[in-house]
């Protein structure tokens, strides 16, 4: 029987390609990353406004959970 190898690729570390995109300037990486944040969360609430509570089973994000 013959032995099998694993072959594991290394991940590039993600912090670093983002930095590499923005020349190293952290500042400018990290806006980005927070203006595609809210780009995200914006179209997460006009998707959940758009979809019926059926759909989703019940689903909300935390932010439109009511307590009581």
């Amino acid at each position: 029987m013959q032995a099998v190898t694993a072959c594991v690729e290394e991940q590039p570390d993600e912090v670093e390609e983002v930095l590499s995109l923005f020349g190293g300037d952290a500042r400018k990486a990290l806006r980005a990353v927070l203006r595609d944040c809210h780009h995200l969360h914006e179209q997460l609430r006009l998707t959940s406004g758009a979809m019926s509570v059926g759909f989703t089973r019940g689903w909300l994000p935390k932010d439109r959970i009511i307590d009581g």
